[in-house]
């Protein structure tokens, strides 16, 4: 099949952008509305340490909130690992706060600080080398989309901050209320790319697994990352599956 042009969906946290630092200080301040006995605007340099080393748990924001709770009641990184959702499940259980409560903490701690310190909340990000000036080379020839959990808003300030202006309508983030699978069969389905090849580039296997076993989304070309919040049980187990590519940095939106 002869194709007229690329489409590229990308995650932002874990592809273009590593937030771990400041997705555990944003946790630490919002789960401080939840239990007060957490004082300060920064958690203890050993808890954002191993919250670090265990962002690749983490799918959405609220559940950064979460992840800071187990570490502070010392639950052990392996039993974390291993458990995970259904440690988090018993935290909502056991909590007055449902999810949405926290996604509303959690977003509210990040809109404060981005309104009170810019200049720090942006300290607290890394942007991949190399990878973020592909991606900017692509957003200047093709279709280009971020699909991601993050708030919009912070989105675009991230971008802005390395020069790259992405329309609103590019960027499908929390605020859109629609899993990543949806919003690309939603794209897909666009008149004006009739005829397009579509790639998704995600960090996070379960994501990719998740929109492997869509029908409606067979035709999309799936790859994932060799950096960001993944492991290498991860990556050994996306070898095994036909659909996912697998690329480094020098391969990123390489088509």
């Amino acid at each position: 099949m002869t194709y007229s042009h690329d489409v590229f969906a990308v995650d932002f946290d874990g592809v273009l952008c590593d937030s771990a630092a400041e997705t555990g200080v944003t946790a630490w301040r919002a789960g401080g509305q939840v239990w007060p006995a957490w004082h300060g605007p920064e958690p203890p340099s050993e808890y954002l340490r191993r919250f670090i080393n265990l962002r690749p748990v983490v799918e959405t924001g609220y559940q950064a909130v979460l992840l800071m709770r187990l570490i502070y009641t010392g639950v052990e990184d392996e039993t974390i690992e291993l458990q995970f959702p259904e440690l988090c499940t018993s935290l909502l259980d056991e909590s007055e706060y449902s999810a949405a409560d926290l996604v509303r903490l959690f977003s509210q701690a990040r809109d404060t600080w981005i309104d009170r310190d810019l200049d720090d909340w942006l300290d607290r990000h890394r942007f991949y080398v190399g990878v973020v000036e592909t991606f900017a080379a692509r957003v200047e020839s093709d279709p280009v989309f971020i699909l991601t959990t993050k708030q919009e808003r912070s989105v675009r300030i991230l971008l802005h901050s390395r020069g790259i202006h992405l329309p609103a309508d590019r960027i499908f983030g929390l605020d859109a209320g629609k899993s990543k699978e949806n919003v690309l069969e939603q794209l897909s389905r666009r008149p004006e790319f009739d005829g397009n090849r579509f790639h998704f580039v995600e960090d996070r296997l379960q994501t990719l697994i998740r929109i492997a076993g869509r029908s409606s989304l067979r035709d999309v070309l799936l790859y994932l990352v060799d950096w960001g919040y993944n492991t290498p049980r991860d990556r050994e187990k996306a070898k095994l599956i036909p659909r996912i590519t697998i690329w480094d940095s020098c391969a990123f939106l390489d088509v």
